[in-house]
Parts: C-alpha cells; sequence; structure tokens
C-alpha cells in the first residue's frame, strides 16, 4: 500500500498548487464495463472425502474438467475523483487526476454435463455467481486536452490500483443434510494489482463551471492475473469502460 498513499499524496499536494491558478474540478460518473463473451473451464468435484471442505484435492470422485461458454452482462459502476489542471494557451491544458473508480459486471456459464444435472447454467444454482466488482484506486497522471470554445476533448494514460474485490469462483451443490454433495470450481486466478490503460472523454459546458462528460477507458492487459487463469478466459478479459457523468469545476471558489 505504500505507492498508492505516496501517489495520492504527490497528486494532492500537486492539485493544492495548480487550483490557485487554474482548475480544480469534481468529476462524477456512471460506468458501464463491457468485456466479450469467453471460453470458461469449470472442474466438478462429486463428493469430498472430508464433509464440508470445499477443495478441489478433497473431491471424493475423479475431477471432471469440462470447457465451458460463459455470456457476459454489463453493469453500472461508478467513478469518482478530483481534477487539477493548467492551461498552457487558450486551447491546450494539461491535468492529473486522483480518484475511485469500480468495474462491475456479471457473466453466466453453460454446463452442458455434470453429477448434478445436464443442460444448465450455474446460475441456476447460486444468483449471485459471475457477479463480480473491483474496486480501484485510479489516477491520470499525465493527461492532455484540447478545448473549442465550449467544448473539449482529453485524452492520456490512466493507472489503477486494486484496493476492494467481491466474486466468486466456486459453486457449491448441496444435499438435503445441508452439507455439500459437490462443486463447480472456475479456473480463474486473482483480480491483478495494477492495470495501465488509456482514456479519452469529450466534454462541453452546460452552464458556467458545470460540464457533461462522456468517454470511457480501455485496459490494456486481462483484469487477472495469468496465473491460476484459463488461457482463453485471461485473453478476453480485457476490459472497456464506458462512462456519463458531470465535472464541476471548484477553482474559483479558491480565488474569493
Amino acid at each position: 500500500m505504500k505507492f498508492p498513499i505516496a501517489l495520492m499524496v504527490l497528486v494532492f499536494c500537486s492539485m493544492a498548487g495548480i487550483a490557485q491558478k487554474n482548475e480544480l474540478k469534481i468529476n462524477a460518473s456512471a460506468n458501464t464495463t463491457i468485456l466479450p463473451n469467453f471460453q470458461n473451464r469449470i472442474a466438478i468435484a462429486n463428493g469430498f472425502n472430508i464433509p464440508d471442505v470445499i477443495i478441489v484435492n478433497n473431491s471424493q470422485n475423479p475431477i471432471y474438467v469440462v470447457d465451458a461458454n460463459s455470456s457476459t452482462k454489463s453493469k453500472v459502476g461508478f467513478v469518482v475523483e478530483a481534477e487539477a489542471g493548467r492551461k498552457l494557451n487558450n486551447r491546450w491544458k494539461l491535468s492529473l487526476s486522483l480518484g475511485v473508480m469500480q468495474v462491475n459486471y456479471s457473466y453466466d456459464t453453460y454446463i452442458p454435463q455434470s453429477f448434478y444435472k445436464n443442460d444448465f447454467h450455474l446460475k441456476d444454482i447460486a444468483s449471485d455467481y459471475g457477479n463480480t466488482k473491483l474496486t480501484y484506486l485510479t489516477s491520470r497522471p499525465i493527461n492532455v486536452g484540447v478545448t473549442f470554445n465550449k467544448f473539449s476533448i482529453q485524452g492520456g494514460a490512466i493507472l489503477n490500483y486494486l484496493v476492494g474485490k467481491k466474486y466468486t469462483n466456486t459453486v457449491v451443490v448441496y444435499n438435503n443434510n445441508g452439507h455439500a454433495a459437490g462443486a463447480f470450481f472456475e479456473e480463474k486466478g486473482e483480480p491483478k494489482q495494477f492495470l495501465l490503460g488509456g482514456h479519452l472523454n469529450a466534454r462541453y459546458e452546460i452552464v458556467p463551471n458545470l460540464e457533461v462528460m462522456l468517454g470511457g477507458q480501455y485496459f490494456f492487459s486481462s483484469l487477472y492475473k495469468k496465473e491460476n487463469t484459463y488461457q482463453p478466459l485471461y485473453d478476453k478479459s480485457k476490459a472497456l469502460q464506458l462512462q456519463l457523468g458531470l465535472s464541476y469545476n471548484l477553482a474559483p471558489l479558491f480565488r474569493k
């Protein structure tokens, strides 16, 4: 955690100095994360040697592995950030930002054959299966913008550091006695700690100091670590994120 804390201090100190001369904006957006459908791999365990110790190596019978199709679904997340900018001239501007961003999406996996039954989806067993929320500390350290009257475009690199995660890799089937009768283990590793991406957004000033903005970012690498992740799943987990929100310039308040 030392790196993100140092980054926060550096960015906020820079923002404080810049705001006295130019802009200090608060940006708030809703976003949606788009992932393509992917090929998944599921290890199926039928019974456990030690009751309710739900791990692959505790399977009572030989593990059955199936390559399965997964379909993805975009869900709504958020981005909240502070952005400080300095004008180079009447048209060009440099800025930097720091905030919090959430990646939110879901998927379901079709299982053609298993001990449980044939031809079903894992959400039929567990409705929260595939629901994924990843929360990042996010920063745009070098952001280049160009303005045309009330309309502007900006873009640059974006850095994301994972600070929270919520998802499931395992679906358990229970018998009438409440014990685990078997389970479906997904071959998906842990989320990556650092993600590098690129972003582009367009803004329009609707009233003085308030802009509506539309844009997005693309992650250059997979959301997940390559270790313990099925290769086709890993390759398809490069997300595109679209954003729609508002940006308010606080700098005039500091100049009064």
